[in-house]
């Protein structure tokens, strides 16, 4: 039996290797993501999220629930990503069958995006004027942080929103 071929000395070795390699590549479809306008967008709502609920104290439930639906809309927006890429490379002209069939991946984010400012809704809705106060106490006691972090959702909102190419442009 060779090493590598699952049998043979070469077989934790080489699966580990092949595991590095699966997740090298996850990460760079994470940053192939985030070149994304729309999906920079959906990153500046999770920052405002996860900066609100670090804000208000949400308990654990609280927490899966939110963690839950900002890993579905940026798991949909990934695999819309990668349709309309695999579309536009199997036709790529105008084809009514391949715009339907990104009108329909699209159409999927749009619902678990809606779906997830109704969960934000929900939690923070009733904590409104605690999230307010909370907000004012952290920017007056650490306004170089509490700015920093502004800058960072605003620079993700912005480059969605503001600049609707591919980024950084190559």
């Amino acid at each position: 039996m060779a090493p590598g071929d699952g049998h043979g000395r070469g077989f934790p070795c080489d699966s580990l290797r092949r595991l590095g390699r699966s997740f090298v590549k996850a990460f760079v479809g994470v940053g192939l993501l985030l070149r994304e306008p729309n999906a920079r967008i959906h990153v500046a709502a999770a920052l405002t999220v996860i900066g609100a609920g670090r804000l208000v104290g949400l308990d654990p439930l609280e927490w899966a629930v939110i963690v839950l639906n900002v890993g579905l809309v940026l798991a949909l927006e990934t695999l819309n990503t990668a349709l309309e890429g695999y579309v536009d490379l199997a036709a790529p002209g105008r084809d009514e069958v391949a715009a339907r069939a990104k009108d329909a991946a699209a159409g999927a984010v749009l619902i678990a995006a809606a779906s997830s400012v109704l969960v934000a809704a929900f939690i923070f809705g009733p904590r409104l004027e605690e999230l307010r106060t909370a907000l004012l106490q952290a920017w007056r006691l650490r306004p170089g942080p509490s700015a920093a972090y502004a800058a960072v959702v605003l620079g993700f909102l912005l480059s969605g929103v503001l600049w609707r190419g591919k980024w950084p442009p190559r």
